[in-house]
């Protein structure tokens, strides 16, 4: 199990605590409430939600829309804008509409410095459109894919993974529940980034 600081240091005591314990089912209960509430993600810098031609500006223009894909809930996850920059690099970007109808957008500042999250085809050519692949009644939203153009002009449909921002200032979500948001980095196969 990966673990923060805050985590590693209040899991060693609820330990130490369990282990002087004969009621180990006491002390587990216990014990992790002490953890979920000792190590809030909350604490994470919160990276800043911007007008949407800022991060225009930075990440190329916006190619397409979707929603972040969710977990076993009710729901669509919060909404996630493709830019594509001058080299051809995708940006999965997570994006709000705010009360006045503005469009706002988050990138954490690191974003440029984090790892390719997939790489398209190297005939790719441009995004379509972009969908949640289907689950089921009731069982959240599947993985996240896009139908594109390749060279030819011939449709394709190609499911992407995303990432974890694990330094630096996050993005979080404007629909409960609120989490950190993940980011797409999506660039074409054969190119160096």
């Amino acid at each position: 199990m990966k673990l923060n600081h805050c985590m590693k240091d209040v899991w060693e005591r609820i330990r130490e605590w369990s282990a002087k314990r004969d009621h180990w089912l006491l002390s587990f209960v216990v014990a992790t409430s002490i953890l979920l509430a000792s190590c809030n993600s909350k604490d994470t810098p919160r990276a800043a939600y911007v007008p949407i031609t800022e991060l225009e500006q930075k990440y190329g223009r916006v190619v397409g829309v979707a929603n972040f894909p969710t977990p076993n809930q009710n729901g669509t996850g919060d909404r996630l804008g493709f830019f594509q920059d001058e080299t051809g690099t995708i940006w999965g970007i997570g994006i709000s509409v705010d009360d006045d109808g503005h469009l706002l957008g988050c990138a954490p500042p690191n974003l440029r410095e984090l790892p390719v999250t997939d790489t398209l085809p190297a005939d790719f050519s441009n995004i379509v459109g972009a969908a949640n692949e289907p689950t089921g009644w009731r069982g959240g939203t599947g993985k996240l894919g896009v139908l594109f153009r390749d060279a030819k002009g011939e449709l394709r449909w190609r499911a992407i993974a995303a990432g974890d921002v694990t330094s630096g200032p996050v993005c979080w979500s404007k629909s409960p529940p609120e989490q950190p948001l993940k980011y797409y980095r999506l660039v074409k196969a054969g190119t160096n980034k």
